[in-house]
C-alpha cells in the first residue's frame, strides 16, 4: 500500500455505466484510482478522460484477475462493480452453461478478488472497504431472471462471511443492492423484459419504474456517493450490511 496519506482504490469492471461515475466521484474525493474492464476500448477512453490507470481483465479469467491485484498491490478500496445480466428466460428453459457463466462474473469473480487482495490488505495493516455490487434482485426476484437473482443473492453471502473474517483487522465489507440504475445497461434489460412478457419497451420501463416508491432511476452518482461513504471515517463502524439504493423498490 502506498504511503499513509495516499488513498488508493480499485474498481473492478469499472469502465463504463456506475464504475465509471465511481471512478471520477473517487479522484474528485482524492483517490489514485485503477479501473479494470475488458473492453480496452472504454478502459482507456476513461482513463484520458479523467485520468485514473486501467488494465484489461477479463472477470471470467482467474489468471487475469490475480494479475491485476498483483499489479496494483493493496488499496483502500476495493469494489467489486462487476455484473452480467444473463438470460431472461423461465427457468425451465435456461441454457446451463449460460448459468455457469454468469456465476463466472457476477459470483466468482469477487471472490476471486478478495481472495487475492485481502492478504495484501491484512499484511498492509491499514484496515480498508470492500464495497460488492449485488442487486435488489437478491431479494425481490425478478420473473424470468433467476440466474442473475442467484448469482446476486450469492453475492450478499460472500460479503456477510468475509466481514466477519477480517473485520478485526480494520476491513469493513459491505454490498450494495441497487434497482433501475440509468445507464445503457438497463435500456438493454429492459428490452430484453419487454420480449420476454410480450410488453412494449415503454410498458416494460413504466412497470419497472412502478415499483420504485420514487417513480425514478437510481442515479450511478447515488451508489458512487455511498461507497465512498462506507470508504470514508463515517463508515468506519459499517460492515457485514446489504445496503438498499433503490429508490423504495418493492
Amino acid at each position: 500500500m502506498a504511503d499513509a496519506g495516499t488513498r488508493r482504490a480499485l474498481i473492478m469492471a469499472g469502465a463504463g455505466g456506475i464504475g465509471a461515475v465511481l471512478a471520477e466521484c473517487s479522484i474528485a474525493a482524492g483517490y489514485d484510482v485503477t479501473v479494470t474492464d475488458r473492453d480496452s476500448a472504454v478502459g482507456e477512453a476513461l482513463a484520458a478522460r479523467i485520468g485514473c490507470c486501467f488494465l484489461l481483465c477479463d472477470l471470467a479469467d482467474e489468471a487475469a484477475i490475480d494479475r491485476v491485484v498483483a499489479t496494483t498491490g493493496a488499496v483502500n478500496l476495493l469494489v467489486n462493480n462487476g455484473g452480467i445480466s444473463g438470460p431472461t428466460a423461465p427457468v425451465q428453459a435456461l441454457d446451463p452453461q449460460m448459468w455457469r457463466a454468469l456465476l463466472d462474473v457476477n459470483l466468482t469473480a469477487p471472490f476471486l478478488a478478495c481472495r487475492a487482495m485481502i492478504p495484501l490488505m491484512l499484511a498492509a495493516g491499514q484496515g480498508g472497504s470492500v464495497v460488492n455490487m449485488s442487486s435488489v434482485a437478491a431479494r425481490i426476484g425478478y420473473r424470468n431472471r433467476a440466474a442473475y437473482a442467484a448469482s446476486k443473492a450469492g453475492v450478499l453471502g460472500l460479503t456477510a462471511a468475509l466481514a466477519r473474517e477480517v473485520g478485526r483487522h480494520g476491513i469493513r465489507v459491505n454490498a450494495i443492492l441497487p434497482a433501475t440504475t440509468r445507464g445503457k445497461r438497463i435500456d438493454q434489460v429492459l428490452r430484453d423484459y419487454a420480449a420476454a412478457t410480450a410488453l412494449s419497451p415503454e410498458e416494460a420501463r413504466d412497470r419497472f419504474l412502478g415499483r420504485h416508491a420514487t417513480g425514478a432511476l437510481v442515479e450511478p452518482e447515488d451508489i458512487a456517493d455511498m461507497i465512498l461513504f462506507l470508504a470514508g471515517p463515517a463508515g468506519r463502524s459499517i460492515t457485514g450490511q446489504f445496503i438498499g439504493i433503490d429508490g423504495g423498490f418493492e
